[in-house]
């Protein structure tokens, strides 16, 4: 490998390095071998003066000249330090350009000598070609490059004038001369190989020596240790600058101070007063030090100073170390291990233990009530406000308990917006009085930079008892009544009662039940009929969930579905829905549309519009056949993202239902907010529409908005001839109920692709909570 090959593995800093040294060392001893070369010349020229023509001496001598003087100025330049990398091998090339002109011009002369020279003049001529190609390894022996070009130039000239001459002489001469050039070349290489790796490795010990003075000087600014010696009584003896610093106090005034009395800690103040009065080596004792009001940490060692002659007095010798920011860093350590970070309340981790010990104790007789509790729509708040807000309410919160809680109480922080309080003794009895205060005190405004925020609070109260088993019935019985308290209405305190532990359990078998149905094909689909009003025909079906348990029978979306949307289940069986809603109305005739409901978590998930395009594609379904129907709730949960899923979903061809409409609490501000093609008008103002005047109007209004808007409307819960009559009469342009058929599993349904007029069937009528029939002509009791 060559010189420049190894060189060019290095990086930028050390390349730049070599030959910024190349051309210093260059530099050095210039003077001299521009000097020796004119020696040379002026000998070499009294010689041969009369041999050679005067205009060959004088164009030698001029050329000889120049590229002396300009050998002179390069070197000069070289000796410079700041220049930058371009111009250093600029330089160098110029160098090496100067290199091979003067081989040129001792090459060619020696060479133009040999013929006129006589035999005595040879030898000189053979001494001084020898002498120049051995030059070049001194005089550029940092610059391989010139070095080289002048050995190889000069040894050419010479093989030259050589081969002129011709004899068997010559032609050993050539031989000598090219081994002999033939070393000078290899070592030209060898010599700056190894100038390259001692600067090298010059430069790495520098480095090393410049980091190991750092770190010196590192540790004698920052150590945090320093010696000690002590006299037989016990009292320090030359104290160094460090100990005297760290104490505050002046040397002199340390000198003679007994090392115990440094220490306020009665207890430690013993131990070590033991130890020295004793002679005992010891080590890594930690004890307190108060300097100057400032608490410290210290950690002393030290060894008995045996074998010691009398006069030096001195008895032990020892060091100190402060940890003081150790032990700051473990007390940190420990308060985010067991505090809340962001409210300052004990945390979940600190509450259990607590209520372990407690609960404990508590099998001897006394009271203890635990109370959970967490906010209302903490998320909505989040949503609404921002997290910063959401932040600075749990920290208002938190002081707004902690003014409710008493010596004694432990109030903690579990997790989001969930908090617990552990009550004992005398309050732990009126722990209904104290949670009835937490519901007022979290009922009342809080002003939030400037965001007048209102937070309701559920909470759920579980009293010890002793025939519980341990701390963690205590806390389920709690979790129970917390979430007894939601199911009532919130914004409520709700205490433990007998039973609600087995509606947990039932309500947990549901969930697991409810988590293998998919794996066990236990899902169906019914199917019920959309009627148009004018033609009596059957326009489409609205897909309608059911669970076929093989131990609880039909499960009727109404007792699974909030399991679902709480588990985050929903979303699986809502994928599960789309793909075989329109798997099954693949088969239908072209003409009958297919209508799914979406739940509000449906809508938040990511993978929403894809599975539907997928499932659209893998049936082949035109999706101008799709109704998507949504509820006002999923507006007003993330409403502008949500609005933006359904415009993609709209852009696609399908089409969009308002479902339950007015029941809500701003109907008409979503309409407004989005272009809905259809509105589904609830049952609730069905039920009653041909007895009630206000329904009447109710749904007359609903219609000719619609109309207005350019939707259609479709009327839900029809049981009844009178009612479908007066929706005719009102312009609605569906109905769907009963009346026209119940929910029916698609093996039984069997007129999916009948185009003809549909005649309800007025022999039959079917109760909504049953299915059963009732005879035709019996009334049903009305509200």
């Amino acid at each position: 490998m060559t010189t420049k090959n190894k060189t060019s593995d290095l990086g930028d800093s050390d390349q730049d390095l070599i030959l910024r040294e190349q051309l210093a060392e260059h530099g050095k001893s210039i003077r001299v071998t521009v000097f020796a070369n004119i020696i040379n010349a002026a000998i070499l020229s009294f010689l041969f003066f009369d041999q050679a023509p005067m205009a060959m001496h004088l164009l030698w001598y001029g050329m000889f000249a120049y590229l002396s003087v300009r050998r002179l100025q390069l070197a000069e330049r070289a000796k410079a330090q700041d220049l930058p990398r371009g111009e250093m091998l600029k330089l160098k090339k110029h160098i090496i350009f100067n290199a091979a002109g003067y081989a040129h011009m001792w090459g060619a002369g020696v060479a133009c000598l040999l013929p006129v020279a006589t035999p005595a003049q040879l030898m000189l001529l053979a001494i001084i070609g020898a002498g120049k190609m051995s030059t070049a390894v001194v005089s550029y022996r940092h610059i391989p490059e010139a070095s080289r070009a002048w050995t190889l130039i000069i040894y050419v000239g010479l093989t030259a004038g050589l081969l002129y001459l011709g004899g068997i002489e010559s032609y050993l001469a050539i031989a000598l001369l090219t081994m002999f050039a033939a070393v000078l070349y290899v070592n030209c290489g060898n010599i700056f190989d190894n100038f390259a790796k001692q600067l090298l490795a010059g430069q790495e010990i520098r480095q090393s020596a410049e980091t190991v003075k750092l770190l010196l000087n590192d540790f004698e600014e920052q150590a945090s240790n320093w010696l000690f010696s002590l006299d037989k009584e016990g009292q320090l003896v030359d104290v160094c600058d460090r100990f005297a610093e760290a104490f505050r106090r002046p040397k002199q005034v340390m000198n003679g101070m007994k090392l115990v009395s440094l220490l306020d800690d009665e207890e430690h103040r013993e131990l070590l007063a033991d130890h020295i009065a004793n002679g005992r080596s010891f080590r890594d004792l930690t004890v307190p030090v108060e300097v100057e009001g400032e608490l410290q940490w210290w950690t002393v060692s030290a060894r008995a100073n045996e074998g010691v002659p009398d006069s030096e007095n001195i008895a032990m010798r020892g060091v100190i170390e402060d940890i003081t920011a150790q032990k700051n860093a473990e007390a940190k350590v420990s308060y985010m291990a067991h505090f809340d970070g962001l409210t300052d309340l004990p945390n979940r981790r600190l509450f259990t233990e607590t209520l372990n010990r407690t609960i404990h104790r508590a099998k001897s007789g006394d009271d203890v009530a635990l109370i959970f509790f967490d906010l209302d729509h903490f998320k909505t708040i989040n949503d609404t406000l921002g997290h910063p807000i959401g932040d600075r309410l749990l920290q208002m919160i938190s002081r707004r308990l902690e003014k409710l809680s008493r010596p004694g109480d432990l109030l903690a922080r579990i997790g989001g917006d969930e908090f617990a309080l552990l009550l004992k003794g005398e309050r732990a009895k009126d722990a209904r009085g104290v949670a009835d205060q937490i519901v007022e005190q979290i009922g009342c405004p809080f002003m939030v930079d400037d965001h007048n925020v209102i937070s309701g609070v559920s909470v759920g109260v579980a009293e010890w008892h002793s025939d519980m088993d341990d701390a963690n019935q205590l806390l389920k019985y709690a979790d129970l009544a917390l979430y007894s308290a939601k199911g009532a209405g919130r914004n409520r305190v709700a205490s433990f009662e007998e039973g609600m532990d087995v509606a947990a359990q039932a309500r947990r078998n549901l969930e697991l039940d409810l988590r293998a149905s998919l794996g066990r094909d236990e899902m169906r689909l019914h199917y019920q009929p959309l009627v148009e009003l004018k033609t009596q025909k059957r326009t489409g079906y609205e897909a309608l969930l059911r669970w076929e348990h093989p131990e609880r029978g039909v499960v009727m979306p109404d007792d699974f579905i909030t399991v679902a949307e709480e588990t985050g289940m929903i979303v699986q069986l809502g994928e599960w829905v789309i793909r075989k809603a329109l798997d099954d109305a693949a088969a239908w005739d072209d003409h009958l549309t297919i209508a799914i409901n979406l739940s509000p978590t449906q809508m938040r998930s990511a993978n929403l519009v894809s599975t539907i395009v997928n499932a659209l594609a893998h049936s082949g379904v035109d999706p101008r056949r799709l109704e998507l129907e949504i509820t006002e709730s999923i507006l007003m949960q993330d409403s502008d993202a949500n609005i933006r899923t359904l415009h993609t979903l709209r852009d696609l061809g399908i089409r969009i239902s308002l479902d339950d409409f007015g029941t809500g609490y701003s109907s008409l501000n979503y309409l407004r907010s989005f272009p809905f093609d259809k509105i589904k008008i609830d049952r609730c103002f069905v039920s009653e529409i041909d007895t009630r005047e206000d329904c009447r109007a109710i749904i007359r209004s609903v219609i000719n908005l619609a109309q207005n808007l350019g939707m259609t409307t479709t009327a839900e819960g029809v049981e009844r001839e009178d009612q479908v009559e007066e929706l005719r009469l009102e312009g609605c342009d569906q109905v769907q109920g009963f009346l026209y058929g119940k929910a029916e599993a698609l093996e039984e349904c069997t007129d999916l692709r009948l185009t003809d007029q549909f005649v309800p069937n007025v022999e039959t009528i079917y109760l909504p909570a049953t299915d059963a029939p009732i005879p035709a002509g019996q009334k049903r009791k009305k509200a």
